[in-house]
Order: C-alpha cells, then structure tokens, then sequence
C-alpha cells in the first residue's frame, strides 16, 4: 500500500514537472495505464531496496522495464507504438529529462518514511474495535446487574425464566451473566437480561411458583447464587473494560511519543531492546505489540 502511495505521488510531481515545461500530457494516476503504473512501483521498489541508487541507475532501471516490454525510442511519446523519446542511454538524455530521475529518487527517499496508510488505517480500526468492545461489555455490565459490594449477596429480583432445553447443565457465555441452569432449573433475574434469554427457544417464561433443584421452595423464587453469580460476573465484566481502557489509554500515550522516548519505553517497561535505527511507526508497531502481548505495566 506505501508503495502504490509513493508511486502516486511520483507520477504527480512528474506531471506537474511535465505542465511546467508545457507537457500536458500526463494522464492522472486513475487513467493512468497500468503497465505504466507498474513501470512506477517498480521504480519505487527499486530505490527502496538500494537507498544509494543513483538517478542515472533509476534511469536505467527504468530503461529495462521498458526494454522488455518492446518500447523503443521515438520523439514524440506514443502509448499504442510504444515509443518514447527518453528512450536512449542516460548520457545521451537532455538535462532536463535527467531531472526527472533527480525527482523520482528524491521523492522516494522523502516521503518512505511517512506512516504506511494501510499500517495507520489498520490501527485506528484497532482502537475503534477496542473501544466498541468496552462500550458492549459495559453495556452489557449494565444490563445483567446492579454493582454491590463484594461482601453483600442480593436476592435477585425482576422476572422467572425456566431452562427447558436437553442440556444437563447449561451455561451462558453469550450475554457473560455465568448464570448456569440445570435442566427445568428456574431462576429469577433482572427483567433485561430475562428478555435476551427469552429469545431463545430453550427458555420460557415461569408463571408459577418456582422451586430449588431440590424441590423445596425459595423464599423470593430463586436460589441463592443467582445474585452472588450476577454480581460476580459484573465485577469480572468491570475488570476486563479497565483493562482495556488501560491499553487504549498506554496505545494513545506511545503514539505521541518520540524514537527515543519509544526505545527508552521498551527497555523500562519490558526489557526488550529496540533498534534506534528503526523509523517512528515501526517503533509504534513494536511497542503496540509489547503492550497487547505483556499488558499494561
């Protein structure tokens, strides 16, 4: 993707270069050919696997694509004969066509390092995802219980839903309650979370006065670790959105910083030793992926 974006921008500034001289020739990238387009990337490739690439081996790079694809010298420009007049060795060109490949390399090396739009892209969605994951297991904290202290157990109050599925034991991973249910089992909870199960054709609505697995009856119509469940899996629920809030909030916090501060970070926080002769986003990436693998320390 990088590459395709400097290509770009090479072709602009050639362009541009061209209409100076009062060339208007240059088509724009889109209706640009593609065999010409690749002609352009492959120049790109070439100076950034040789950062000391010469304009005249741009040149003569350049020179070898076109060779191969049966172009040959001509005055004027011609996409269908496949002729062009910058068609000739290097020493032979004009000083202002040699210009272009002057340029090409300095645009290159100019822009290489700027962030990848598909890196940048790639993470912002990252965060995006992150954040909205926080938001539903909020959301969902909200929905399934009411926070209380770790020491108090509440007595479940709201609606009686029946399991009434084939399964011996049923857990729900689905709506992150916990709530387990032996088969016929009933248990009262808050009226939200009732109408999630209630979707589901294994549960149904208890009408009657419901009993323990033991068949004694409930004083409130329930058993004692609906509540005690509940308010666990909130607090669990709670913990998993603060740590997430702590990595968005570290991924936020190296992305301002400098190639010096990112090593420093790394050999503080994780001892692992980072390369200073890496460019700023790659830096980014590796200390993103410290911070996802090891957590926020």
């Amino acid at each position: 993707m990088k590459t395709i974006a400097i290509a770009m921008m090479c072709h602009a500034i050639n362009a541009a270069y061209c209409q100076s001289m009062g060339d208007d020739s240059q088509p724009t990238w889109d209706d640009t050919p593609e065999s010409h387009k690749q002609s352009l990337i492959a120049g790109v490739e070439m100076h950034l696997a040789n950062p000391d690439a010469t304009p005249e081996q741009s040149h003569e790079s350049w020179y070898k694509v076109k060779e191969a694809e049966g172009w040959k010298y001509g005055e004027v420009k011609d996409m269908e004969k496949k002729e062009h007049p910058c068609f000739l060795p290097y020493e032979e060109l004009p000083d202002e066509q040699k210009a272009k490949d002057y340029l090409f390399r300095t645009t290159v090396h100019l822009v290489k390092h700027l962030p990848d739009p598909e890196d940048y892209l790639a993470l912002s969605a990252e965060v995006v995802n992150l954040r909205q994951k926080v938001e539903h297991q909020k959301n969902v904290a909200i929905n399934t219980a009411t926070i209380t202290p770790t020491n108090v157990v509440q007595k479940s109050a709201g609606v009686s839903i029946q399991y009434i599925g084939n399964k011996s034991l049923y857990t729900d991973h689905l709506y992150e309650s916990a709530l387990t249910f032996e088969q016929g089992q009933v248990r009262s909870i808050p009226s939200d979370l009732a109408t999630k199960f209630l979707k589901h054709p294994e549960f149904t609505r208890y009408e009657g006065e419901p009993e323990s697995i033991s068949g004694e009856s409930t004083e409130q119509g329930l058993d004692d670790d609906t509540s005690s469940i509940l308010n666990r899996s909130k607090e669990k629920q709670q913990e998993e959105i603060d740590k997430e809030n702590k990595i968005l909030d570290e991924i936020e916090t190296i992305g301002k910083m400098t190639k010096a501060g990112l090593v420093q970070y790394a050999l503080e926080k994780y001892e692992q030793k980072l390369s200073p002769q890496k460019n700023l986003d790659e830096l980014k990436e590796s200390v993103t992926q410290m911070i996802h693998q090891y957590g926020v320390v």
